[in-house]
């Protein structure tokens, strides 16, 4: 996937939720009534999951469910730090800090009861890291040892960086340190190996072949419905700490059915966004959450227009990011400047933020666009092309699209852009694929450092985003 996309950045998006947000785990003091605990909380995704398996899962949405039911090596608290999740505690690494010795608690253990082993650990890495499993979900296990040789199919599986010492204990070698690990073991989750066995690739299609080993067990998802249920993991290792028994989870993709479901008392959680967001501008129940996320336009390499150097110079430079931000999506979304969010990481030296340090990187010139697209009609030898913009089929999503079709086909003559907005599976598998023209796509952190944006290019962008010395380093 390294060399079929280029991109333009559109903004940060800022996520919005009506009372608050759902973790899985409570590790508040406060008490809570057994009738509060014996009701069941309702919520909204914005859409179905590909899938629960965790080696493979990409997008937001599979991460979401993957978040209540699963749990990996570490885990983040309600303060946001990093603590130990199915081991017993956080390691400091050993061999000039390259391998890291685990201990899984003594009750860890899956849904149906049985224990949590080593060899759950081992499965869930080498399955990842198999080049037969065509996973895109990659970036944080890159760093083990022999991972490259491994996924290019050069090396055997059994000759990953990672072994089962004993049931209980195993070791991650790494091929050189890495300071912000503890961040990416936090999405190291194990796999139930007699459920891989069984269920092969089919692994997490559904309830019935999704095995839990976090707070929540998903019950009546059948792969494409548009609802199911959380049920409380009673083999959780940290289940007394959590409160909600029982959670109802819809699929809503439109802001309106949304806020209609939360005024209605069927939803007690819900994301908004444009007019709703200003809407509820004074509803104390509203609470708005900045994501560090920014979303781009990706360019398909492989198709002729969108290969062109100078097509993709005109469509980033007629897209104004302040005016998408503020009066199209209308929810507190930021503009974005470069690959990197503001106030998200800053020189070490100086304490700048590395926003402003580096300065606009997407700026927006009408003029240089015409001459940008002049050019392209020369090289491409026509004068109009029509081409397909894939995006989710949700509120958000259509009208970031619709913009960009309105400032393209006002500014740059001769393109024809077509909305193909299609639910969020499709989206990512077409994504995938490569079965687009254009297509819009969102890059949320793991680890709070300026390289994880960077890393997400390298797994997703074409290279000519960077230099071949950066290039070089980031390899």
């Amino acid at each position: 996937m390294q060399a079929k996309y280029t991109y333009s950045i559109i903004g940060v998006v800022s996520a919005l939720l009506l009372t608050g947000c759902l973790g899985a785990v409570s590790n508040s003091s406060k008490t809570t009534s057994t009738a509060d605990q014996n009701r069941t909380l309702g919520i909204t995704i914005p859409g179905e999951p590909m899938t629960t398996d965790p080696t493979t899962s990409i997008e937001t949405n599979g991460g979401a469910v993957i978040t209540q039911t699963g749990e990996g090596i570490y885990r983040k608290n309600a303060n946001n730090k990093i603590v130990a999740g199915v081991v017993e505690k956080k390691v400091k690494p050993t061999e000039n800090k390259t391998r890291y010795t685990f201990t899984i608690r003594k009750n860890a253990r899956w849904q149906n009861g049985t224990k949590i082993t080593s060899q759950d650990f081992v499965t869930a890495l080498r399955r990842q890291a198999n080049p037969t499993t065509k996973s895109q979900n990659l970036d944080a296990i890159s760093y083990i040892k022999n991972f490259d040789a491994v996924n290019k199919g050069k090396m055997a599986v059994n000759k990953l960086g990672v072994t089962a010492i004993n049931k209980r204990t195993f070791s991650i070698k790494l091929s050189k340190p890495v300071p912000y690990m503890n961040y990416e073991f936090t999405s190291f989750y194990p796999l139930n190996t007699a459920a891989v066995q069984k269920y092969g690739f089919k692994l997490g299609s559904n309830s019935a072949t999704t095995v839990a080993n976090g707070a929540y067990v998903i019950k009546g998802w059948k792969g494409s419905n548009d609802s199911w249920y959380y049920v409380k993991n009673k083999y959780y290792w940290n289940a007394k700490n959590v409160k909600i028994k029982r959670i109802k989870v819809t699929v809503t993709k439109d802001d309106n059915t949304a806020q209609n479901l939360f005024n209605a008392g069927t939803v007690q959680v819900t994301n908004i966004s444009g007019q709703y967001v200003k809407n509820n501008a004074n509803n104390s129940q509203m609470t708005v959450t900045k994501t560090g996320r920014n979303n781009y336009i990706y360019f398909n390499s492989k198709k002729s227009v969108t290969a062109n150097e100078n097509f993709r110079h005109a469509l980033s430079l007629v897209i104004n990011q302040k005016t998408l931000a503020k009066d199209v999506l209308q929810d507190g979304s930021q503009a974005a400047t470069n690959i990197v969010p503001k106030n998200y990481a800053s020189d070490p030296t100086t304490g700048e933020d590395f926003v402003k340090e580096v300065g606009n990187l997407s700026p927006t010139n009408i003029k240089q666009a015409k001459q940008y697209w002049q050019k392209a009609q020369k090289e491409l030898g026509k004068q109009n092309v029509t081409l397909n913009f894939l995006c989710d089929d949700t509120d958000t999503e259509k009208k970031l699209a619709e913009y960009v079709q309105g400032v393209a086909e006002k500014y740059l003559k001769g393109v024809t852009i077509k909305i193909v907005a299609v639910p969020h599976a499709t989206h990512v598998s077409r994504d995938f694929t490569g079965n687009f023209d254009l297509v819009t796509v969102g890059w949320g952190p793991d680890y709070p450092d300026a390289q994880n944006f960077w890393m997400g290019c390298r797994a997703r962008i074409a290279s000519t985003l960077l230099s071949g010395k950066m290039r070089s380093t980031m390899r």
